[in-house]
């Protein structure tokens, strides 16, 4: 039988419970928020190709319908990032956009769902805070 203790903490009542192990203890993933008072729309981002510096080259297709819409204060969950167009938002101008999901075909060729890290609110500059997107049938 397993006890569960409680302990009262400012008129409040708390339940006590045994630590996390450790490997449920591993670093959250990173959170953001949309703060564009409109909503933002997420895009298609197809692999072209890889530069000259070994990194893919993606296009954002803005032609086609958005792939999904995120309302206001929407939490998303980046995965990676890649370069695209420029967009000015609230804490300036980037070239950064956030990879919320994607695949790759067998052969190599894949997309991203990305949004513009220039509306979404993660902290500080998304490329500081996650890896850059990678082909994983270039490597």
């Amino acid at each position: 039988m397993r006890k569960i203790g409680a302990l009262v903490v400012g008129g409040l009542l708390a339940v006590g419970m045994t630590a996390l192990p450790s490997s449920a203890a591993a670093k959250q993933a990173l959170v953001g928020k949309v703060i564009n008072t409109a909503g933002l729309a997420s895009f298609e981002a197809a692999t072209i190709g890889g530069s000259a510096a070994g990194g893919d080259v993606y296009r954002i297709d803005f032609g086609k319908r958005p792939v999904r819409w995120y309302a206001y204060g929407a939490p998303i969950y980046p995965v990676c990032w890649i370069e695209g167009p420029k967009v000015t938002g609230p804490y300036g101008s980037t070239t950064a956009w956030i990879s919320v999901g994607g695949g790759y075909s067998a052969g190599g060729a894949g997309s991203q769902t990305v949004l513009t890290d220039a509306w979404v609110y993660t902290g500080d500059d998304i490329r500081k805070q996650i890896k850059k997107c990678e082909n994983p049938g270039e490597r």
